[in-house]
């Protein structure tokens, strides 16, 4: 009984010691980058906005900011959602954003004198597109125009 209680005890030692050596070797944890650039996160998100999944396409929109802080092309579709969801206070900050990288994106200057004419900020609208229609002639802007313009002739 002592042979088997002395080999047990030292089965059980060398168990433990096998236990404590293997915990520790750390595991193997993999961790993979995202592999998506800011242009094809902001892709994406365009595909999902289309599709009508603006959350989806939001996230994607951060993740491309994340990683391009410095580019004004997704906060400007950030400003496009917002809109879209009727969150025009987040709207207005997206597109100011886009125009505070990019002082030239006259897409930004159209969206945000439309939503300033649903806002009836309708000055703000006018000095706004017309602004986008000195640097560039586009039929949406010319559009957006012509829609502040006859909001201010309503108005009196």
């Amino acid at each position: 009984m002592e042979k088997i209680r002395k080999c047990l005890s030292g089965c059980l030692q060398i168990a433990v010691v096998l236990f404590l050596l293997s915990g520790c070797s750390f595991p193997k944890i993999i961790v993979y980058e995202d592999p998506l650039s800011p242009s094809e996160h902001n892709d994406l998100g365009v595909a999902y906005e289309r599709k009508g999944k603006l959350q989806l396409a939001e996230k994607e929109y951060r993740k491309a900011i994340d990683k391009k802080p410095d580019w004004d092309i997704p906060y400007f579709n950030l400003g496009n959602i917002y809109f879209k969801m009727g969150k025009y206070s987040l709207a207005e900050k997206y597109y100011k954003k886009a125009l505070e990288i990019n002082s030239l994106n006259t897409d930004a200057m159209n969206n945000l004198a439309y939503l300033y004419m649903v806002q009836d900020r309708l000055s703000e609208a006018y000095r706004l597109i017309k602004k986008a229609l000195t640097i560039k002639q586009k039929p949406e802007y010319i559009q957006t125009m012509k829609e502040i313009e006859e909001k201010i002739n309503e108005s009196g």
